[in-house]
């Protein structure tokens, strides 16, 4: 069975949803909070599993108790708007599928209502007996609901494989890791779990797995895990790194049950950015390898960036869909600064700047933009995510500028060691859309970080004493930093020149002084070296965010100034103007 769309209609706060499930083996709901995504994903499982009692109870009426997920005490506050009736107020769950032997596409409808019996949920169930079939069979899952990853319990007994099916299809599955991965080492004389490993292995190449269990003896489950190879480290499941468990987990439920849709309720929380874009891999991988479809709600811009392109996106608001699309404008466009809830601070008019960063970690640029003398409480600072990704930066600065055009977009790239006329080039592209140019004076926001000045009032040491040790650091590392300089200039060659024969040449610019001066290091590599020495020289890892008077940005400032109006004032020129050169 080919699954194709699904509709969901009146399930708590979705009036009608559709999902199209043919444009991409993953689908994610995205959309403000309270839009509805949760309910999606409730909702479809609270059909199928309403699907399954029917079926088991050989009839359309029976007790609540039968059902095997019920997000509520009382099913009946389960539907959108008024309470299910009896013979009125349905709910509706519609299943679009092809069948590779058959023509033509087919469906299926689980209506739900309140039985004339209180307490009794009723549930029709009409269309295709082949997508029946798969729908309403408790044997194969056809829906796992997994509501976040976020983690599992330290011990697990031993449980039938009956209780555990109902566990996983009651929406608990976190709670039943250990004994699923027990049930694949016994099924198939343990093929399952080889299946299971290999597909582990293509995100973790050295992954490995131990169950240990003797019925006759044990009364919980041991599980042990090795990202170093079958002779590696071996770790406890329960303090295994969440980006191993969370592709575990998805692994796991997929392998044993085959279910034809993943529902993932916000798998992302709590999770680093890394690991994010781990989950995607891993969901990219299980999607290709398997017949199974994912339906992914998420906040997450970290987890849209990564599925961006390929993924179809269902933008939801107030429980319905608004945009869906594989390849939606305005989707990433919101997410990117920050889902909505920023954007609607835009519109409210209570955000005056906004910075669009290819940095991901922005700490730095936000210290720098405050140093520099922005009002914090009026800015937003939200990464494109690598200077490559400048198109999208533009698109998302037209798009913010439009809806809101009393923001200034100010787009930060870094130096790179462009020349002045490369400079003048991306500023003019990032002109061109309204926007206004920040290039960092420095290779990159970091370089500030390790300016002489401010290192050696972190630390008490002299400035010539701090700036002659970052000069040893450069001439000890000499080569490592020629190369981070080849590279950088490889990149833009590929970015500004796309294959022109001429070209500004990388030894020329490059020189031949050693060490090389600072503004011809890469600031981030720098800061790295710095980081791992400073305490044999100073004798302290300081805090290089914190603030100093010799972090601030010359082009910050007058890029305020020609905004506000008002005189430049460097934090070292001691409350007098000054002047700042134009980038």
């Amino acid at each position: 069975m080919i699954l194709k769309k699904v509709i969901l209609k009146k399930f708590k706060r979705v009036d009608t949803v559709e999902l199209d499930l043919s444009a991409s083996p993953i689908s994610v709901l995205i959309g403000p909070n309270n839009c509805g995504k949760s309910s999606v994903l409730q909702g479809i499982h609270f059909s199928v599993t309403a699907a399954i009692a029917s079926r088991e109870a050989d009839r359309s009426t029976y007790a609540q108790d039968a059902l095997l997920y019920c997000p509520a005490r009382d099913f009946k506050q389960l539907r959108h708007g008024d309470g299910y009736a009896n013979q009125s107020n349905f709910g509706h769950l519609q299943v679009f599928a092809d069948f590779p032997d058959d023509e033509g596409e087919e469906n299926y409808s689980i209506r739900i209502y309140r039985g004339r019996n209180e307490g009794n949920v009723g549930c029709q169930r009409s269309g295709s007996a082949k997508i029946n079939a798969h729908v309403a069979n408790s044997d194969n899952l056809f829906s796992v609901y997994v509501p976040g990853l976020a983690g599992i319990p330290q011990t697990e007994q031993f449980r039938s494989e009956s209780v555990i099916r109902r566990g996983v299809a009651s929406g608990d599955a976190n709670l039943h890791l250990r004994n699923v991965l027990y049930i694949l080492s016994r099924r198939d004389r343990g093929n399952m779990l080889e299946t299971l490993k290999k597909r582990m292995r293509a995100l973790f190449p050295q992954f490995h797995l131990w169950v240990d269990f003797n019925p006759a003896k044990d009364v919980y489950i041991g599980v042990e895990i090795s990202t170093t190879g079958q002779y590696g480290r071996r770790c406890p499941l329960e303090l295994v790194g969440t980006g191993v468990l969370q592709a575990l987990q998805i692994f796991s439920y997929v392998t044993l049950f085959s279910p034809k849709l993943l529902l993932l309720d916000e798998p992302d929380s709590h999770l680093h950015p890394d690991n994010q874009v781990l989950l995607a891999e891993a969901l990219r991988y299980i999607t290709s390898e398997s017949g199974t479809k994912v339906v992914i709600s998420t906040h997450s811009r970290h987890l849209v960036e990564a599925m961006y392109g390929e993924a179809n996106f269902v933008w939801l608001k107030n429980g319905s869909v608004f945009k869906q699309g594989v390849e939606l404008e305005r989707l990433p466009l919101l997410l990117d600064i920050g889902a909505l809830d920023s954007f609607d601070k835009l519109m409210a008019g209570t955000i005056s700047f906004v910075f669009l960063t290819e940095d991901t970690d922005k700490r730095m640029l936000q210290a720098l933009v405050a140093r520099s003398g922005f009002p914090m409480s009026k800015c937003l600072i939200y990464s494109y995510k690598t200077s490559t990704n400048l198109e999208s930066a533009k698109i998302l600065a037209a798009f913010i500028l439009k809806s809101a055009p009393k923001t200034t977009v100010v787009i930060h790239r870094d130096r790179d060691f462009m020349t002045d006329e490369e400079v003048g080039t991306v500023s003019a592209k990032i002109s061109d859309v309204g926007a206004v140019p920040f290039i960092t004076e420095h290779s990159d926001v970091e370089g500030y970080f390790i300016v002489p000045g401010h290192i050696a009032e972190l630390t008490g040491k002299d400035p010539s004493e701090v700036a002659e040790w970052l000069n040893s650091i450069a001439r000890e590392e000499h080569v490592a930093i020629q190369h981070d300089f080849t590279r950088k200039r490889d990149e833009l060659k590929q970015l500004l020149y796309k294959g022109a024969a001429k070209f500004p040449d990388t030894i020329a610019l490059l020189g031949k002084e050693i060490p090389l001066p600072p503004e011809k290091r890469v600031g981030k590599a720098m800061l790295r070296r710095v980081r791992s020495q400073i305490k044999d020289f100073a004798g302290t890892v300081p805090d290089f965010l914190k603030p100093t008077v010799h972090i601030w940005s010359p082009g910050l400032k007058l890029i305020l100034e020609s905004i506000t109006d008002a005189p430049v004032y460097s934090p070292v020129s001691r409350g007098r103007p000054i002047r700042v050169s134009k980038l």
